[in-house]
């Protein structure tokens, strides 16, 4: 197996602007507490909702509510708003990749599909 290979899909992940993007969105969080609080609940709140939206939870809708009602201030906290968008932009990619590179970690995991003959 050549690891070098991984180092290099690392490297030119960390080149890519969406990365780039998620870097410095990420740097301006950091410099202001109310940008980073939005954040962190905006993600918890996504968190609990789509985990609630899978189970089929019954508070699923008050935990879209809740994130809506938060929208109003991200949208006046640019830092926020940015980082935001660029975490969309780079999970886009990251899952594109993270699929690419799953095929053949998963192709030998076929067997357990169809249960034991």
């Amino acid at each position: 197996m050549n690891y070098d290979k991984a180092h290099d899909l690392a490297k030119a992940m960390r080149e890519c602007e969406e990365y780039k993007e998620l870097m410095t969105a990420q740097t301006a969080v950091e410099g202001d507490a109310v940008a980073a609080g939005l954040v962190r609940t905006f993600m918890a709140q996504q968190m609990q909702w789509e985990y609630a939206k899978l189970s089929g939870a019954p508070e699923e809708a008050e935990l879209l509510k809740k994130q809506e009602e938060l929208m109003p201030q991200i949208q006046a906290n640019k830092a926020a708003q940015d980082y935001l968008q660029a975490h969309v932009r780079w999970s886009q990619v990251s899952n594109d990749i993270y699929k690419i590179i799953s095929e053949p970690i998963t192709e030998g995991m076929k067997v357990l599909d169809h249960g034991a003959k």
